[in-house]
């Protein structure tokens, strides 16, 4: 545990009002349901069945108890169980223009679209699903270059290759999830979660994927006006010695990263490191060792609820290949199918798309170890002590806590549970990559940031 002096404690702020979930009708609200109370709404089990799952290119989500619809790991629909045996379906705005789907009457309309499950929806589905999936691949503009569209060319290969895979006979591995994120979890969604369809020493292994593309995926993109003090609103951590490159003109700051900080019991609940390496780093080991390991129990558990519905939807006698052994563990208990997974979960990096292997591998290395031209690694970050402040937007700044240590937020343990692997190509057939690179086309980077 990190001890640190509070110095002291800012005015308290207001909570705003959430609006995450917003009124449908004068009378009826969305409500999350679960996926039983789904499939038993007239049609919903046939629908997808029957035009769903027959399609390789789809991967079906079961998230908090609804069933996301992925193409190129975008969500193309959402269905929710709604009240008195009812289901909507959520799609976003901007996939459904020139499509059947813009003159069904919606529910609600922002940057979604709330439709009633009916006959009518089903029918203009089916005649909008091309332009569907053309509205999606058209967000990703493969004209750019590939520093500017690195988040979208990740989406769309951890799409591509979930269902590549999962439908492969002879992958050794079964995407269960995508996206995944425990609903309480103080830190992001984890890209791709596997499990091995053998067993390995009477246990099967559990891997949690981070896949990213090309080299620029590492870099993080920090808040852009963390360093404006009259627009920078909030809570942020402060280096003492670390320090941001030195511009044009010749000057640096200290190093800054944003955080969130529980103002009744005086301490920081996380860090925002960005969307890069570091942030992920972050995010998976916390993952791992946060509150005891218990995230990883209860993925194991969810993991067995999201294999369960599959199997009733008939995805593993359709186009998916879950292995026999997989699928006898689903006929027994939960508690008897936790107990074959792996006490801990992997972690793998997985950088597709690397034009040169010894360019990425460089490039990750400079990230998490010290170097000449380092300026926020992790092992650096680790050993530096760090200062918590809060701005009121309009550049009054208060001390909230001095001498703080980030050894905690970047457990040594993690070195152990982490591999780094690269390859040149992009649609994978598979995940067998983990255990068997090609040498003509991956590679690994055995790295120790911690000895």
């Amino acid at each position: 545990m990190v001890v640190a002096k509070i110095l002291t404690q800012p005015k308290k702020i207001k909570p705003k009002r959430n609006h995450s979930i917003k009124k449908l009708s004068e009378e009826i609200y969305l409500s999350k349901g679960n996926v039983e109370n789904l499939l038993k709404v007239p049609n919903v089990e046939a629908f997808i069945k029957e035009h769903l799952i027959i399609n390789k290119e789809l991967f079906l989500g079961i998230h908090h108890e609804s069933i996301t619809v992925y193409y190129w790991c975008k969500a193309m629909l959402e269905l929710t169980y709604f009240s008195d045996n009812k289901c909507t379906i959520k799609i976003a705005k901007k996939y459904i223009d020139h499509t059947a789907l813009c003159g069904l009457k919606f529910i609600e309309k922002s940057d979604f679209m709330y439709f009633a499950f009916s006959d009518e929806f089903i029918k203009a589905f089916l005649d909008a699903y091309e332009i569907l999936k053309d509205n999606i691949e058209k967000l990703t503009d493969e004209s750019h270059a590939s520093d500017e569209q690195t988040g979208s060319l990740a989406k769309k290969y951890q799409g591509i290759i979930a269902c590549n895979n999962n439908t492969n006979e002879a992958s050794d591995w079964y995407c269960a999830d995508l996206d995944y994120c425990p609903e309480d979890a103080p830190f992001g969604r984890l890209d791709m979660i596997g499990i091995s369809k053998n067993p390995q020493n009477n246990k099967h292994r559990l891997v949690l994927i981070k896949l990213m593309y090309s080299w620029q995926a590492y870099k993080s993109g920090y808040r852009k006006n963390l360093y404006n003090n009259k627009k920078n609103k909030g809570y942020y951590i402060q280096g003492k010695n670390l320090k941001t490159r030195k511009n044009a003109a010749g000057n640096n700051h200290p190093r800054r990263f944003a955080c969130k900080f529980d103002e009744k019991k005086k301490t920081i609940i996380s860090y925002e490191f960005g969307s890069g390496i570091t942030g992920d780093f972050y995010d998976y080991s916390r993952f791992l060792f946060n509150d005891e390991g218990k995230y990883g129990h209860q993925l194991k558990e969810e993991c067995y609820d999201i294999l369960k519905a599959k199997k009733q939807l008939g995805c593993f006698e359709t186009n998916d290949r879950l292995g026999d052994d997989l699928l006898g563990l689903l006929d027994g208990t939960k508690e008897a199918f936790v107990d074959q997974l792996n006490d801990s979960a992997e972690c793998v990096f997985l950088t597709v798309g690397c034009d040169s292997l010894e360019k990425c591998k460089e490039s990750l290395s400079s990230y998490l170890c010290p170097g000449s031209t380092n300026t926020a690694d992790i092992l650096s970050i680790t050993k530096d002590t760090w200062n918590c402040y809060y701005n009121n937007g309009k550049g009054v700044l208060k001390h909230v806590i001095q001498d703080l240590s980030l050894v905690d937020a970047f457990p040594a343990e993690f070195d152990e549970k982490v591999r780094y692997v690269f390859t040149k190509n992009e649609a994978l057939d598979n995940l067998n990559i983990i255990d068997h690179p090609d040498s003509a086309s991956d590679d690994e980077l055995i790295l120790n940031i911690f000895s």
